[in-house]
Order: structure tokens, then C-alpha cells, then sequence
């Protein structure tokens, strides 16, 4: 009795085995799975295309390099007189321009030894220099001339430049990448269009910065008086270019 049971038993195991494969994936199976996964990757089509954004603006503000040079027998002769020039021209700025204190910033002050060369012997200290340049942030461009020639009488006998820009620099970034996004679409959908192919939505974007072109404005030498003539300065901003690039992937 005991021998029909373990022969029962063997061959229940026999017939589970048999019936294994009825209730998962065969090797047949599993590969015409992964070939048909293979073939939909390889229908996933894409276009890379490089968009390009550009607008010019208007600048809306001028950072003014302005200074004061003096000379004396002493280092504290040449400061003393360097402070009187530089609180005239610091009082004209405030009270004819109502240019805040926070608009205007120290960004070079040296005072330095003058040496005169006598045919022999060393060189020996003839008297002191004192500068004193500043940046001054100034919003009104129609009466930046005016703000030259002012601070030129006041005592200002330094020009050391003009640099313009804006205060909108995040608004106007974003108007150059929505153009080169634009740009890219442009590109992407005539290059679609001759493969006889559609584009179905963006897969990846890079954009590569922004670049804003401003270059400095020098209006008048060192030392020059642009109203000396009686002749008010004239200064031209110009426009400032804004542009960027995005490199943008398209299914399709």
C-alpha cells in the first residue's frame, strides 16, 4: 500500500511539472517581448536643432566714472585739497541732480609721492598726488551732458568713462530665450516638415547664458572740461543687444 502511495505521489509531481510552462512566460515569449521593445525604441525618432534670440533695447541707466585730481607739497596738502574738490562735486550731484548717496561709490583712492630726477643722485620726493574716482548710478540719460558739464566746474578733473546698461536685465533675458525658443521651433518644424514627419513635443532643452553687448562710452579726455568752450556735452546711449541660444530635442 505504501508503494502506490509513492507512486501516486510521483506521479502528481510528474503531471505539475509537465504543466509548469502553461502558467508563465516561455523563452519563445520572452523574446518576441524584448524585440518588440527593441523595435518601439527604435521608432522613437528625434531632432536636435540650435535656436538663436536677439533684441535690442533701450539703455535706461548710466554708470558715471568720474574723479578728482590735486597735488601738494605734502601727502596731507594734496588730500586736503583732493576733499575740497570732491565735496563740491559731491554737493552738485545731490542738490542739482537729486542723485542719492547710495548712487554714489568710492571705487579708487590713492594717494601717492611725486619724484623729480636731478642729473645725479638719487631720485628725491618733489611733492604728493591725491585721486579720488567715484561710479555714479544715474537714471536721467536725457541730462547726463548736463550732469558732465556740472560736475566738470564743480571741480571733477577726471572722465574716465561712461558705461551704460539697464536695470530690466531679467526681463529682458527672458525675452531672448522666449526668441530662440521660437527660433529652434522654427528650424525644427521645417526640417520636420521636408522628412514628412510631424513634431510631438520638446524632449530636452540646453540653453547656453545670455550675453548683453555694452561697451563703455568715453566722452572726453582726462582733465578736459567738455563745457570749457561754453559747448554742453552731448552723449549718445545708443541701444544695448541682448541674446542667447537654446539647443532643444524634438520627437517626431
Amino acid at each position: 500500500m505504501f508503494g502506490v502511495k509513492r507512486w501516486v505521489a510521483a506521479a502528481l509531481a510528474g503531471a505539475l511539472l509537465a504543466a509548469a510552462p502553461l502558467y508563465g512566460p516561455s523563452l519563445a515569449d520572452t523574446l518576441r517581448g524584448g524585440t518588440a521593445m527593441a523595435a518601439e525604441q527604435v521608432e522613437t525618432r528625434t531632432i536636435t536643432v540650435t535656436g538663436q534670440g536677439k533684441i535690442m533695447i533701450q539703455p535706461d541707466v548710466a554708470y558715471v566714472n568720474i574723479g578728482v585730481f590735486s597735488k601738494g607739497k605734502t601727502a596731507n596738502e594734496a588730500q586736503t585739497e583732493n576733499a575740497k574738490l570732491f565735496a563740491a562735486v559731491e554737493k552738485a550731484l545731490i542738490e542739482k541732480f537729486g542723485i542719492a548717496k547710495k548712487d554714489i561709490k568710492t571705487n579708487g583712492f590713492y594717494v601717492n609721492p611725486e619724484y623729480s630726477y636731478p642729473d645725479k643722485g638719487q631720485p628725491v620726493i618733489s611733492g604728493y598726488t591725491a585721486d579720488h574716482s567715484i561710479v555714479v548710478t544715474y537714471r536721467n540719460l536725457d541730462k547726463l551732458g548736463q550732469l558732465l558739464d556740472a560736475v566738470s566746474k564743480a571741480g571733477a578733473n577726471r572722465m574716465n568713462g561712461i558705461q551704460f546698461g539697464t536695470e530690466k536685465s531679467e526681463e529682458y533675458e527672458l525675452q531672448a530665450i522666449e526668441k530662440a525658443m521660437a527660433n529652434a521651433e522654427v528650424k525644427a518644424g521645417a526640417i520636420a516638415k521636408y522628412a514628412k514627419r510631424s513634431l510631438k513635443g520638446v524632449l530636452n532643452v540646453q540653453q547656453h547664458g545670455v550675453n548683453n553687448d555694452a561697451p563703455p562710452y568715453y566722452p572726453m579726455a582726462k582733465g578736459e572740461s567738455a563745457a570749457a568752450d561754453g559747448a554742453s556735452t552731448s552723449v549718445q546711449p545708443g541701444e544695448l543687444e541682448y541674446t542667447t541660444s537654446v539647443t532643444v530635442t524634438y520627437e517626431m
